[in-house]
């Protein structure tokens, strides 16, 4: 699989920013009534807001270009055709694991697209939501109303982003230890095509 130069540079800016981010929630304190947040929580927030900007513009650029990664590829839940595409994706993914390997990475996966567009809504639901707790939010003070499910929003999706970076770096280094090349092809923006 082939990505342009700034389908590359989106990746890897929010594969470290996401990376980044979710490690700072492992250490930092949250602000309660009365108490405010630590430094690590300052840069969760601005962190955040920050990949909210790479967020939309990776939907931006989704949308707009063509090829092989357009947003057909992220989210093919709306076509018969994309449906069938990823049935059969899975099936020769279940066919070649059967026999100890991976299949081979040269065309577009229906199943890495649909995956890479699951995390990308879950990303741009975190982001959303922890901008809107950055906005709405009262240090000190506590979250009520709307705010509240929103943070309670935030808080659940936490651990699925969790286990999507969890699965979608472990097949990157899958496809790479089996000689698909695909970690290292996404991981340079100096590559031409």
């Amino acid at each position: 699989m082939h990505y342009d130069r700034f389908t590359r540079l989106l990746h890897i800016l929010l594969a470290l920013g996401i990376t980044v981010q979710m490690a700072v929630s492992l250490g930092m304190t949250h602000p309660k009534p009365g108490r405010a947040g630590d430094i690590l929580y300052d840069v969760h927030e601005l962190l955040g807001a920050a990949l909210l900007g790479v967020l939309v513009l990776h939907w931006l650029w989704s949308m707009t270009r063509s090829g092989q990664v357009g947003i057909g590829r992220l989210f093919p839940w709306f076509s018969i055709t994309r449906i069938n595409d990823l049935k059969t994706d899975i099936g020769r993914y279940r066919k070649a694991l059967g026999h100890g390997r991976l299949p081979e990475s040269d065309e577009s996966s229906a199943l890495a697209g649909a995956f890479e567009g699951l995390g990308l809504i879950v990303g741009t639901a975190l982001a959303v939501s922890g901008t809107l707790i950055l906005v709405y939010a009262v240090e000190g003070q506590r979250m009520t109303g709307w705010l509240h499910d929103i943070k309670e929003i935030h808080e659940i999706l936490g651990p699925l982003m969790w286990g999507y970076l969890g699965v979608h770096a472990a097949a990157g280094f899958a496809h790479q230890l089996s000689g698909h090349g695909s970690l290292s092809a996404m991981m340079s923006i100096w590559r031409r095509t």
